[in-house]
């Protein structure tokens, strides 16, 4: 389950990196860090390195317009795999890589832990809030699809909340091969210290895991203060108001 993929990625996210205000805090979320699979088919030690991710099974990252390969099935007939081209629908600065649910017949994950601990002053006076956004696809009709999911942890590492994003299944896509801009925000709990960030490729079907995603963001902002000619142009609404109820 989700709740269950979450609290067991936060064993898994090391390093810890740390938060500013206004910058994407999602340490290589382009995928362009480290190399991309050119063909489709790594698994195991021929898995490139994926930079600032602890990824789990086959997770990988992959080269637009990667070969891909062919195997023969029980039956004796030789299968095409086929993986993104360089043209499919996504983000406009979408690099040369994208992240990949793997080689193999089986889901896979990514994660990384955030520490916001250095904005708690403003985190604890309820003026943080998040915009998490992502290229997330699949592959044709394949039902294999990726989400990217955030907790909130306080100090002790206890989860405050979730916010998540999913690809559009594949009808919602049209059986397109492509990726497509999914984005939520909302308030930061108070409280909360460390984000832990884990992106799912969820494999339905197929020989490889066709869960696609690229470009991912969590921004941390600040809720701006009223400012005094704010409060001065509040005042002057109210007596207004005020004068033309006696006037009336």
């Amino acid at each position: 389950t989700l709740i269950a993929g979450l609290a067991s990625s936060l064993l898994l996210s090391s390093p810890i990196y740390a938060a500013t205000f206004g910058t994407n805090l999602i340490v290589n979320g382009d995928a362009e860090q480290g190399q991309g699979d050119p063909i489709g088919n790594a698994v195991g030690a021929d898995i490139p390195t994926i930079p600032g991710w602890t990824p789990t099974g086959s997770f990988s990252v992959l080269k637009y317009g990667a070969t891909g390969f062919s195997f023969t099935n029980p039956l004796g007939n030789v299968v095409n795999v086929t993986l993104p081209s360089t043209n499919v629908p996504g983000p406009s600065d979408r690099g040369a890589n994208l992240f990949f649910g793997g080689a193999d017949r089986a889901s896979s994950s990514a994660s990384q832990l955030i520490d916001i601990s250095d904005l708690s002053s403003t985190i604890d006076a309820g003026q943080g809030t998040f915009n998490l956004n992502g290229w997330l696809g699949g592959y044709s009709t394949d039902e294999d699809s990726a989400s990217l999911n955030i907790s909130f942890l306080d100090q002790a590492n206890q989860s405050l909340g979730i916010a998540s994003i999913a690809s559009p299944t594949a009808t919602q896509r049209n059986n397109t091969t492509g990726l497509f801009l999914q984005s939520t925000d909302g308030s930061i709990p108070v409280g909360t210290r460390q984000i832990n960030v884990l992106l799912n490729a969820n494999y339905v079907r197929g020989r490889v895991n066709d869960a696609y995603a690229d470009n991912l963001s969590l921004v941390v902002t600040k809720v701006p203060e009223p400012s005094i000619s704010g409060f001065l142009l509040i005042g002057l609404s109210y007596i207004t108001a005020w004068k033309l109820r006696r006037y009336r």
